[in-house]
């Protein structure tokens, strides 16, 4: 099943890559980012190499292994935003009521228009631009380093970022650690956060 995490941000440039690339090498063996990769490019592919070394998928510890995601960067409008989800909103309420068999004569509800959190709300009115990376969320590479890449692209731009699947938000604050914390077990923390920034249960 396919997911996005959407980054809400002002600026991305290129000379953002290497430092990319440098923050990933910090918890993970990521051993390239494509030539090919611009953000530069409205859509595009965003291609890396990497070695994965843990216990779990053993079988592929000895391999450099590729991963491909699709990406966009697009002009971000608040308003607009805000209109698209009302209207996903009443094409979603449509199609229930059709399966359901309750579209009849009967006076038809005008959909509510879907809130954002007022904190959420208020956040994505300071940016302009918005870059997707789709991956496969059943796919344990594909979310592991998608979950990396879109917590580190949000910190690094100070940005705020929706990851679909969850239905979550975070801001530039919270991404990266939230993120360590869902990826990474109790005894793989330590290596990967501050000791001191997540209360760890023994």
């Amino acid at each position: 099943m396919s997911a996005y995490i959407n980054i809400y941000t002002n600026s991305l440039t290129d000379d953002l890559i290497p430092t990319i690339l440098k923050r990933l090498n910090e918890h993970e063996n990521v051993l390239d980012i494509n030539s090919s990769f611009s953000f530069r490019n409205p859509n595009g592919s965003l291609p890396i190499i990497f070695k994965w070394d843990k216990p779990s998928l053993e079988i592929f510890n000895e391999n450099n292994l590729k991963l491909n995601f699709s990406v966009a960067l697009k002009s971000f409008d608040l308003k607009a935003y805000k209109k698209k989800l009302f209207k996903e909103k009443i094409i979603k309420q449509s199609i229930v009521q059709k399966i359901l068999g309750l579209f009849k004569k009967k006076k038809r509800k005008v959909a509510k228009p879907v809130k954002l959190s007022a904190a959420v709300e208020a956040k994505l009115q300071n940016y302009n631009k918005v870059f997707s990376l789709k991956y496969h969320s059943g796919d344990v590479f594909e979310n592991h380093f998608a979950t990396l890449i879109g917590a580190i692209i949000t910190e690094l731009t100070s940005g705020i970022c929706h990851f679909t699947q969850e239905n979550v938000w975070y801001d530039a604050k919270d991404v990266l650690r939230e993120s360590l914390v869902n990826l990474y077990t109790l005894e793989e923390l330590p290596n990967h956060i501050n000791k001191n920034a997540v209360a760890v249960a023994s």
